[in-house]
């Protein structure tokens, strides 16, 4: 059996045949080069500080004298002195790396300009009369603003000037250099091509092999064949790999089978919201209706509650079709409407072009019966339930709205707050419904709330718009 070298052994022969050149290049290019970058750098630094005092600087300072001008103040803390004092600390600052004569000058001059321009300020706000002030303003202000900004627009433009001189001769010894890169890089892509040859079958082969074996984990697929290779180092990581999909492979059935026994727990929890009250008073109330004679009301409703557990069993299935959760719902309604009378109203408009979309069964029943118990019984008068539906662009939604008490907004806050981050073991059916949309629809599935004291309440229920939820 061949002895399997490892890849930092393969790398480092790999390195020193192309390495060792290109260390000799890039220390003879920094020698040259460095010189000009530095000389740019600071040049380049020059313009781009000028370029801090000659943005909007005798606007700005015009503006301002002339606001207290105008404004004929004698608070001399009001006059933009700082404006000017920043200005000079800028030019300071570049009097410290200007090499150019000529911009040299002109920095001195503008400070000596800023100097004036201070005492000019001064005079002006020690000046009564407001023709003087205004004539102080147009005449040394403006002007010395003026000088200023052209100062400036000179300095930068031989800075500029400067900076392409600079570039003209990078741009010549890059020229070179790239000559000499050429010719070395020639020797490197040689030697490189012909000592990868001899380790692409040890090294890249089984590299492709093992990520194409990590897509294959990525969707699923843990039956892979293993991968042999001459390379210590990668046949290490082939190893653990193996051992890593064993262990992900495991992990993935068990939470397979803790999310089968999560919806059980889950839907027996929802199953259980079937209040064993609303049974006593349904039968109650077929009873009273039975005693009184009437025989049609007692069958309509012995139906409907037949219906209504039907549709909660719906055959074991944990998706149902909308169609299906609205006659559940319609069952329910009906039921209530009969104990409730006149107290109670509804009405269910749900388009017929989506009711043949899936969702996950008792999503709309713990709605409907948490509005009659929380918005219309506490709402005198009684109230009415709206059950809607809309289709989106992706999605389907369903509202139920009623305009019973409502609630205020620190309530709907806290009630949010338990539906969606399970604060709370109260409001066990709607964030169990919440919990249900999510697991069966994903992030974009779930519940909204939206209510206002003594207008309402309004659920909102969200679907993704596909044929078949993944279970």
């Amino acid at each position: 059996m061949r002895k399997q070298n490892t890849l930092s052994e393969q790398l480092r022969v790999l390195l020193i045949v192309a390495i060792l050149p290109l260390i000799v290049m890039i220390i003879a290019l920094i020698g040259m080069l460095g010189n000009l970058l530095h000389e740019y750098s600071i040049t380049l630094q020059n313009v781009t500080t000028a370029s801090e005092l000659n943005i909007n600087f005798k606007d700005n300072l015009d503006l301002d004298m002339y606001h207290i001008v105008v404004q004929s103040s004698d608070n001399a803390d009001e006059l933009p002195l700082e404006e000017v004092e920043k200005a000079e600390d800028i030019l300071k600052r570049l009097e410290n790396t200007t090499t150019q004569k000529d911009n040299l000058w002109r920095l001195e001059s503008m400070l000596n300009l800023c100097k004036r321009l201070k005492e000019c300020m001064i005079d002006i706000d020690q000046t009564v009369l407001y023709d003087a002030r205004m004539e102080k303003l147009e005449n040394n202000i403006y002007i010395i603003t003026e000088i200023i900004e052209t100062y400036m627009h000179e300095y930068i433009y031989v800075e500029v000037h400067e900076l392409g001189q600079i570039q003209s001769k990078i741009s010549a010894k890059m020229s070179d250099s790239i000559k000499v890169i050429l010719c070395v890089g020639v020797f490197i892509v040689v030697a490189v091509i012909l000592y990868s040859m001899r380790i692409i079958k040890s090294i890249i082969e089984p590299l492709y092999k093992l990520c194409r074996k990590a897509e294959h984990l990525g969707m699923g697929d843990f039956s892979v064949a293993p991968i042999l290779s001459e390379n210590a180092d990668i046949q290490k990581l082939e190893d653990m790999f193996n051992k890593m999909a064993e262990r992900i492979n495991a992990l993935v059935n068990k939470i397979k089978e803790d999310q089968k026994t999560l919806r059980k727990t889950e839907m027996e929890l929802l199953q259980a919201q079937i209040n064993p009250h609303f049974l006593y008073n349904t039968f109650d109330s077929i009873i009273w209706l039975a005693e009184t004679g009437q025989d049609e009301q007692v069958v309509e409703m012995t139906t409907n509650l037949s219906n209504f557990f039907r549709n909660s069993l719906s055959k074991g299935k944990d998706i149902i079709s909308l169609e299906t959760e609205k006659q559940q719902v319609e069952s329910y309604l009906k039921i209530q409407k009969v104990r409730y009378g006149d107290i109670l109203e509804y009405e269910i408009d749900i388009p017929n072009e989506i009711l043949g979309y899936e969702i996950p069964k008792l999503s709309l029943q713990p709605l409907v019966e948490n509005a009659i118990y929380h918005g219309i019984k506490n709402k005198r008068g009684g109230g009415k339930i709206k059950i809607t539906g809309e289709e989106k662009a992706k999605s389907i939604q369903i509202s139920v709205e009623d305009n019973g008490a409502g609630m205020s907004d620190d309530k709907l806050r806290k009630l949010q707050m338990k539906v969606w981050n399970n604060q709370s073991h109260s409001g066990l059916g709607l964030r169990n419904v919440h919990k249900r949309l999510q697991l069966y629809c994903g992030a974009e599935g779930g519940l909204e709330f939206y209510s206002k004291i003594g207008e309402g309440t309004k659920v909102i229920v969200t679907l993704p718009k596909q044929n078949q939820l993944s279970p």
